[in-house]
């Protein structure tokens, strides 16, 4: 109720700020389409507020500053530059906030340069590397994440119960196909400036819930689905980076 009041509001709010600038009563004049790129990537900023999205709420930020860099007197700086900056930013901040990040998203934990990965209670050490890290998981519930690495993992389980995948800046392949979900699963995403790939059995009825923020999901196979498919749901937040799911 209130996520919807707060959008409408915003969304009316937008379209004064849209009439108001076509009318010339404010000092600058941007173009219509400058207009709704403000509207867009304040829209973004703010979910990426919500969602505690670092690299989003950066990232939108350096794109405003590249749209009103005449009004904000800092034409100096090419975009490249606005953008750079913005990247280490992002960097920096992710490491500089992640105990606050990982208040939101339980299944992260970090102690000293190992992750332990949810209700795990042992740490892995994790290395970046330029190779992907491999893994076979034999477990209902899974936990990957990546940052800045590439990690492929392959899940095996008699009973499917969640997959959490957390990817900042970095590339995560999951394949799901030696996999039996006896009723409902859930696949949590979390991918920021980076990239992830599901592969999932074709008989499972997808059902998306995904916030994207700038960013690219999309399907590719066919889904076979009937009255007898598992039900697994696929939600979370792609910020700045791709979400792929590959029927199989």
């Amino acid at each position: 109720m209130r996520s919807r009041i707060f959008w409408g509001v915003f969304l009316i709010l937008s379209a004064a700020i849209l009439v108001v600038s076509q009318l010339h009563l404010i000092a600058y004049t941007f173009s219509f389409w400058v207009i709704v790129a403000t509207i867009f990537l304040i829209a973004m900023l703010l979910q990426s507020l919500i969602y505690f999205q670092i690299p989003g709420v950066v990232f939108s930020l350096a794109f405003l500053a590249i749209l009103f860099a005449k009004p904000l007197g800092i034409t100096a700086l090419v975009p490249w530059t606005i953008l750079g900056a913005a990247l280490l930013i992002s960097i920096g901040l992710s490491m500089i906030l992640r105990p606050l990040v990982i208040k939101h998203r339980p299944w992260m934990k970090v102690h000293h340069g190992n992750f332990n990965y949810g209700h795990h209670k042992g740490f892995v050490n994790v290395k970046y590397s330029d190779d992907p890290d491999v893994k076979t998981v034999d477990a209902p519930d899974v936990d990957v994440y990546v940052k800045m690495g590439s990690s492929i993992r392959y899940v095996k389980s008699d009973d499917f119960k969640t997959a959490n995948i957390d990817v900042n800046m970095g590339t995560a392949k999951v394949y799901f196909e030696n996999v039996t979900v006896k009723d409902e699963a859930i696949i949590h995403v979390n991918v920021s400036l980076g990239n992830a790939e599901l592969y999932v059995p074709s008989n499972w009825n997808i059902v998306k819930g995904i916030n994207n923020n700038m960013s690219n999901v999309n399907e590719t196979g066919s889904p076979n689905v009937d009255s007898d498919s598992p039900i697994v749901q696929v939600d979370g937040l792609v910020s700045l980076g791709n979400l792929k799911i590959n029927y199989i």
